[in-house]
């Protein structure tokens, strides 16, 4: 496994990885275009060959970054591929500054709620309804 920046002509492979993950932002190709196209975002993608089998998707601006979206093709899942791009991206985020990361994750999100614990973050408050009615957002954060 490779990981690496995505590029703009990753957008559409970034996009077929995301419609894998029902849970994920929803973005689409022009979403990940006009992201890739923002000097304050992050992309990380991990690569199996040619194949684009996950992401990492983050904004980093004053010390402070936001994990926006995370994904992993679902036969790929498990494998820790979510949990070395994230790793990645906080040690690239560190060296270039940044010294907190924070997200927003579904309560009921199992797997996106263990990968964030095993990378150290912690829960900092609750979005009512974030996701819908019923579905509160949990707020984590860790200092990198």
């Amino acid at each position: 496994m490779i990981l690496r920046r995505a590029l703009a002509c990753d957008a559409s492979a970034l996009a077929r990885v995301e419609d894998t993950r029902p849970q994920a932002a929803g973005w689409g190709k022009s979403g990940f275009e006009g992201e890739l196209a923002q000097p304050c975002a992050q992309i990380w993608c991990a690569c199996e060959g040619e194949e684009i089998i996950g992401f990492a998707a983050l904004r980093a601006a004053a010390g402070h970054a936001e994990v926006l979206n995370v994904a992993v093709l679902p036969d790929c899942g498990r494998k820790g591929v979510g949990f070395a791009l994230l790793s990645r991206a906080l040690e690239e985020l560190k060296q270039a500054g940044s010294w907190q990361v924070s997200l927003e994750v579904a309560q009921d999100n199992a797997p996106a709620l263990a990968l964030y614990r095993k990378a150290g973050f912690v829960p900092l408050g609750r979005r009512k309804d974030f996701y819908g009615a019923g579905r509160d957002a949990l707020v984590l954060g860790v200092n990198i």
